[in-house]
């Protein structure tokens, strides 16, 4: 009941992050665009503030290489360009409507932040595939509604009469309806970009490791949470309010996803036929663990994108999720069949047979994924988990070793290669393994090292 409580506790501290003192580069930049007839002021305000978004990035795109090669990250030009727009943060200093001509005259003025606590843990995120893929689509929506709606008010200005120019407004409307609807996604894209993982166990390892014992820890917790209820209750919250929010954090943890949803059910209402949204609503649902949402958005964005390969993969995702082997690979064999050089698709695919515990068939579909990128992180750590199945531990460590190196990281690969050096019977680097794992906060690391040090 104690562990319980504690772990309790601690859940509710760290849900109130603390600010730190790392260094952050501040950017000033403008953006401005001339409204014409047919458009609304709040959409062009909004173009005006995407060009000073757009030139504040390219700013810190520069401070982010040069303090990426600073800490040693490799990064790729996209990555930058990605990494550099998660990490930055806008605050409108100031803007103005003027009247020009038959128009208006927007102009935007922002402080762009690049905050670079954030920027390891980020990185980690826009090394994935579709992270990339998400950035340019974006950028390229932007870029293709910036030169249509230059296209039709330039043949509006030029239209003859009334019902050309009712059709022009039209198309100018639905631009529109098109470019904010890809704020949405984009809000949703950027909420993913920034996800925050909790590292609990991270917390309770570092404070043991300095000698605090359980009581000491819940003691402190405690008198923290205390404090910092008091300072809202004198803030004017009332103890429902508190109480509601101590709730949320402890029974709502996915309140991150919560907010990818929202943005993506909004980029869907303007636009119902934008497919990438309903595949992106789904991947939230999907982490949230609503498996059967999840698949009704993959269904949908299938429908409208028969060819859409990601759609068929992250649908098959969900079906492993649920138990549904079978209908995965289905999916997974449909998305090879569009793109056959998808090495996730392979890799998703050999996670459903070795389900369905056909290691030999796994192997075979990891090593297609590996050849087809041999950077596959998880390629070679699914590949290690069937060699473990199918008792060649060694060839398993091997593999363990591989995703290690490409991902130091990775507390799975560490976890995973104690269990197989415990089945060799090689206790002491099982132990070495798995306290490795517990201390990057793996669970199952953590239960392995219990296990190792009482059969030892």
């Amino acid at each position: 009941m104690k562990k319980y409580i504690f772990t309790i506790l601690v859940s509710v501290l760290l849900f109130y992050p603390s600010q730190g003192f790392a260094e952050a580069k501040e950017i000033i930049s403008e953006g401005t665009y001339n409204m014409g007839d047919g458009e609304t002021p709040g959409v062009a305000e909004s173009r005006a503030l995407l060009q000073a978004k757009r030139v504040a990035l390219e700013q810190a795109g520069t401070y982010v290489e040069s303090y990426s090669k600073v800490i040693n990250l490799k990064l790729t030009e996209d990555e930058i360009k990605v990494l550099a727009s998660g990490l930055m943060e806008v605050e409108i200093l100031d803007k103005k409507r003027t009247v020009v001509g038959n128009g208006i005259h927007f102009w935007v003025k922002i402080k762009a932040r690049v905050q670079t606590e954030k920027m390891e843990e980020m990185a980690k995120r826009v090394k994935e595939k579709d992270v990339i893929e998400d950035y340019k689509k974006v950028q390229e929506a932007y870029d293709t509604s910036q030169k249509e709606i230059e296209e039709l008010k330039s043949q509006l200005s030029e239209a003859k009469n009334e019902t050309e120019k009712k059709k022009i407004g039209t198309k100018i409307r639905d631009d529109e309806r098109l470019f904010q609807a890809m704020e949405w996604f984009n809000k949703g894209y950027q909420h993913s970009l920034e996800r925050k993982y909790p590292r609990f166990a991270d917390k309770i390892t570092e404070a043991k490791k300095e000698g605090y014992s359980d009581d000491e820890i819940e003691q402190s917790i405690m008198g923290i949470i205390l404090t910092r209820k008091q300072k809202a209750l004198d803030a004017g919250y009332s103890e429902e309010e508190i109480n509601q929010n101590i709730r949320d954090n402890l029974f709502s943890p996915n309140s991150e996803y919560d907010k990818e949803i929202e943005a993506y059910t909004s980029a869907i209402a303007l636009n119902p036929n934008f497919a990438k949204a309903y595949n992106n609503r789904g991947i939230a649902y999907l982490k949230k663990g609503q498996y059967d949402r999840a698949i009704e958005d993959y269904n949908k964005a299938i429908t409208i994108n028969p060819n859409d390969a990601k759609a068929y993969n992250n649908r098959g995702n969900a079906y492993v999720k649920k138990g549904q082997y079978d209908r995965a690979i289905e999916d997974d064999n449909k998305a090879i069949t569009i793109n056959p050089n998808d090495a996730d698709a392979y890799y998703n695919r050999g996670n459903a047979y070795v389900k369905k515990g056909q290691y030999d068939r796994a192997i075979e579909d990891y090593n297609k994924a590996i050849a087809l990128d041999p950077n596959h992180v998880l390629a070679y750590t699914g590949r290690g988990l069937a060699y473990v199945s199918k008792g060649q531990y060694d060839r398993a460590i091997e593999d363990y070793n591989k995703a290690i190196a490409l991902d130091p990281n990775h507390a799975n690969a560490y976890g995973n290669r104690g269990l197989a050096y415990a089945l060799k019977g090689v206790m002491g680097r099982a132990i070495s393994d798995f306290q490795k794992a517990c201390d990057m906060g793996n669970e199952n690391g953590c239960k392995g090292l219990k296990m190792a040090l009482e059969n030892r």
